[in-house]
């Protein structure tokens, strides 16, 4: 699976990703606003492994891809309507998914981060059939509120003590969009 933008491919991870994976994912900096992180090699590695193996399950229920930039992976973009507590438990049926994004913190400021979503947004309606999106972050994560209100989700609702980050229960926001 490939998709394309104006600048960026999104496509399926590779085992070759590893060492890309684990630059992003093992940075403080990448891993201050999520419940994950910064990981261990051990924990790049299972990363993978789950993404590889995520594209031979039918019905696919996770769709993650590797987003890039002229060939070097900057990130990872998800799909998600079968993990997320944030859709209804049928969520083939109901047409929702979550959407979830992480980008390499030297990929930051340069609209990457919307670009990709636009593009999964598009691929989900139009390709996969959702009806619905959502997306959460925390609400200090201004970069995510600007991306998420770029690629044209809007301010749903606040989550109290959605996520749990440092042994910290933390507040997110909640986006939603419908396709």
């Amino acid at each position: 699976m490939e998709i394309f933008t104006k600048r960026l491919l999104m496509r399926e991870y590779t085992a070759g990703d590893l060492d890309a994976v684990h630059a992003f994912s093992a940075d403080p900096r990448v891993c201050v606003f999520v419940e994950w992180g910064p990981n261990t090699p051990e924990d790049s590695a299972a990363f993978l492994r789950s993404c590889l193996a995520e594209q031979h399950t039918e019905p696919r229920s996770v769709t993650t891809l590797a987003i890039t930039v002229d060939g070097a992976v900057i990130g990872s973009i998800a799909l998600m309507p079968a993990d997320s507590s944030l859709t209804p438990e049928n969520t083939r049926e109901d047409g929702w998914a979550e959407l979830g994004y992480v980008l390499a913190a030297e990929a930051w400021g340069k609209g990457y981060a919307t670009e990709a979503a636009v593009a999964m947004l598009e691929f989900a309606g139009n390709s996969l059939g959702f009806r619905r999106v959502v997306a959460t972050c925390r609400p200090e994560n201004t970069g995510s509120i600007h991306v998420l209100e770029k690629a044209g989700l809007r301010r749903a609702a606040l989550l109290p003590g959605h996520k749990v980050i440092d042994g910290q229960a933390r507040d997110s926001l909640l986006f939603t969009i419908d396709l």
